[in-house]
C-alpha cells in the first residue's frame, strides 16, 4: 500500500472524480474521502479557515461546526468536497440534503492506494 504526504493527490482525483468523492468519516480534527473511482483513501486533517474562527465566541473553538455534526450524524452520504485547493490549502465540504457549505484550512493530507 503506498503512502503519500500531500494534498495535490487530492485536488487531482477531486478534478478527475468529483462525483465519486465521498465523505467517510469525520473524527477529531480530520475527515476520512475515499474516491470509488480510483480506489484511494485520503486522510485530511483540518482547521477552521480564518475568517470562520473569528466568528467563533469565547472558549476553544471545534473544528467542525454543530451543524455539520448534526448532518455527519443523520445523513452522512450526503456530505461531499464541494472546492480543493491546493495553493490556498484550502477544502470545502458540502452537504447536499442541507445545501450548507462548510470551509476549511488542509493541515496535512496523507493519500493511500487500497
Amino acid at each position: 500500500m503506498a503512502s503519500y504526504i500531500s494534498p495535490a493527490f487530492l485536488q487531482q482525483c477531486f478534478a478527475m472524480h468529483r462525483l465519486d468523492m465521498v465523505v467517510r468519516q469525520l473524527k477529531g480534527s480530520g475527515i476520512i474521502v475515499s474516491c470509488r473511482q480510483c480506489k484511494i483513501r485520503h486522510t485530511v486533517r483540518l482547521e477552521r479557515r480564518a475568517e470562520e474562527r473569528e466568528a467563533v465566541l469565547g472558549g476553544e473553538a471545534q473544528v467542525f461546526a454543530e451543524p455539520l455534526l448534526r448532518c455527519a450524524a443523520s445523513h452522512l452520504p450526503a456530505i461531499g468536497v464541494h472546492a480543493v485547493d491546493v495553493v490556498r490549502d484550502a477544502l470545502d465540504l458540502w452537504c447536499a440534503q442541507c445545501r450548507e457549505t462548510y470551509p476549511f484550512r488542509i493541515i496535512e493530507c496523507v493519500t493511500r492506494s487500497v
